[in-house]
């Protein structure tokens, strides 16, 4: 999901093979010998050059930290090298209510939006999101909401009730898609999330009427 991805770069490694070389090499004792010792040379370094050639993975999509439309990372169309099913993805539209640094009050009740696309090919059914990484005060919400089934190709809006708690400060909860039993459906990703700023309103100076 996006605000969803997070790439790996892929290391070859050559299986802690070493080669050790006398000091003085044995000299060819003919020209046939010679010959045999190039071929075997050329081989190797075919071999050697081939090791270090191989093409390493291309990055998968990153994840985010933001929770705003504009921040939130989305899910590569292409590949998806963190998801729990294959052909699984999932890409973030935007937030429907409360973007990024909404203000409330103390003790709101609240409701948070989102909207995502399953952009792969695999179904969602019986699927949740559930908070998972980071967070920031003491907001109250369940411990997971559940996700409308939705089709490839399909968007659908995540709905997660909140209240602010009762003092001013930040509220940050990241969440993610999990399947009954909490298992990640996209591990690499950093997830979704809300955060809104919780302040009293500013009271504004009581009328008073001068006299002349």
């Amino acid at each position: 999901m996006s605000k969803a991805v997070q790439s790996s770069g892929g290391q070859v490694r050559t299986g802690g093979a070493s080669k050790r070389q006398n000091r003085h090499p044995p000299r060819a004792s003919s020209p046939a010998t010679a010959a045999a010792i190039a071929a075997a040379a050329t081989v190797s370094a075919a071999v050697v050059t081939g090791i270090f050639t191989i093409a390493r993975p291309q990055p998968g999509p990153a994840v985010t930290a933001s929770a705003s439309a504009s921040k939130n990372p989305t899910a590569s169309p292409v590949t998806q090298p963190h998801s729990l099913i294959p052909g699984d993805q999932s890409t973030f539209i935007k937030d429907v209510t409360f973007p990024d640094n909404s203000i409330v009050r103390p003790g709101q009740r609240f409701t948070k939006k989102w909207e995502l696309q399953n952009t792969g090919v695999v179904g969602w059914a019986g699927r949740y999101l559930a908070p998972s990484g980071s967070k920031t005060g003491s907001c109250s919400y369940p411990r997971r909401v559940r996700i409308p089934a939705t089709k490839p190709g399909h968007k659908v809006v995540i709905s997660v009730p909140v209240i602010a708690e009762s003092t001013p400060g930040l509220c940050f909860v990241t969440w993610k898609m999990v399947n009954g039993s909490g298992a990640l459906y996209f591990p690499g990703y950093l997830g979704i999330w809300f955060e809104v700023k919780i302040s009293t309103p500013a009271r504004l100076p009581s009328a008073t009427s001068g006299s002349g």
